[in-house]
């Protein structure tokens, strides 16, 4: 019993300290001052807030080719180019001929917003604008300049600048894409002198239509899709449109025996690229110039393309049997001389076309005088 007490009296006495103990405990430290010259302690960084997202331009550019043409789809390339640098700030659309806006419409569709961006012939233009438009690049222009001597014009010899005052109330022109030359006829007999076009019943347009009635042919107007139809029903004799590889995608080796070289009636052309005013002023600096680099990009990407599309459809022509003939030279030097009496009259009749027909002169003039450092027979004859 009194072991049972000793033991009771030991367990309350250790309870007894332990709280004491307890109780007593020192405090918990405070951190220990900072060191003089030591560095504060590292605060946690904020996360920065989230950047706005960049607006996103959706530009819609027609063009006046047809679907998978060569030029069609460097502006196709042109486009995706364009959304890749851009991180998909500029969404360019491109679509061929007719598809938003009739052909002969673009520039008016540019002008009220329908469309962003428009490719086309120049000439298009010639009943709203006149025959300036034959300078600006046009095809159809006999004995002309070349397609690349075109772009030269417009980017080095002021055309741009030019073409944006011609254009001033449709809107700006930020670049040319070049066309090539034309194939001088599609006929079932040669058309290698002027007698020869006595009586034809020819398609064309352009300079080159004005100039055809002077040596005796009659002129008809039909568009591309319906040419084949006109030879195979006689309302055409022969006819001509475009570069090689754009023509044999129409099958007009069906119907017609002989092509005819060389296209001095069309030797070249340039397509401006009309912008809509509204849409480029909203564009900002950077996109604006990202967009006319690209053009420039573009300019060399068709020319090498379509010289090598031309060519191919060339030895298609000749694979499939068509009969190429040769304009006698006499007839082209006839050409070039009519051509340029035409031209002289329309510069009489127009301060701002004699203007830019002078200007083209002295840059074509300048431009040329390298020819005779090109030696004429190389190891590819």
């Amino acid at each position: 019993m009194l072991k049972r007490k000793l033991l009771i009296l030991l367990v309350a006495v250790v309870a007894v300290v332990s709280l004491v103990v307890v109780g007593c405990a020192p405090e918990a430290a405070p951190p220990p001052p900072e060191e003089e010259g030591a560095p504060p302690p590292e605060e946690e960084e904020e996360a920065p807030p989230a950047a706005p997202e960049a607006k996103v331009y959706k530009w819609t550019w027609q063009d006046n080719s047809g679907p998978g043409t060569t030029q069609i789809i460097c502006l196709e390339d042109l486009a995706d180019r364009v959304k890749a640098a851009s991180g998909g700030r500029l969404d360019i659309t491109v679509v061929p001929e007719g598809t938003i806006t009739p052909r002969v419409e673009s520039t008016a569709a540019v002008r009220d917003g329908v469309l962003d961006v428009a490719t086309n012939d120049p000439s298009v233009d010639l009943g709203r604008l006149g025959p300036i438009t034959y300078l600006c690049g046009a095809p159809g222009v006999p004995a002309g300049p070349s397609s690349m001597e075109d772009v030269a014009f417009a980017y080095m010899g002021g055309g741009l600048e030019v073409y944006n005052e011609v254009w001033k109330d449709w809107a700006y022109v930020v670049g040319v894409q070049p066309g090539a030359a034309e194939l001088f006829c599609h006929s079932n007999k040669p058309l290698a002198t002027a007698k020869d076009f006595k009586g034809l019943k020819f398609r064309t347009a352009g300079m080159w239509a004005e100039l055809l009635g002077s040596y005796g042919a009659a002129v008809v107007m039909i568009a591309a899709g319906e040419l084949y139809s006109g030879v195979e029903r006689g309302v055409l004799d022969a006819f001509e449109l475009g570069p090689p590889s754009f023509n044999w995608a129409y099958g007009f080796q069906e119907v017609c025996d002989y092509i005819g070289l060389p296209g001095i009636q069309s030797p070249g052309y340039t397509k401006p690229v009309w912008v809509n005013k509204k849409s480029w002023d909203e564009l900002p600096a950077d996109l604006q110039e990202l967009f006319q680099h690209e053009i420039m990009a573009m300019v060399l990407d068709t020319s090498l393309r379509q010289q090598i599309d031309d060519a191919a459809a060339l030895d298609k022509y000749r694979d499939y049997g068509t009969k190429i003939f040769y304009v006698e030279e006499d007839f082209q030097a006839e050409i070039a001389r009519d051509s340029r009496a035409l031209i002289e009259e329309f510069a009489a009749e127009d301060p701002a076309f004699r203007e830019l027909w002078e200007k083209e002169q002295a840059f074509f003039k300048m431009w040329r005088g390298v020819t005779g450092i090109i030696p004429k027979y190389t190891i590819f004859d």
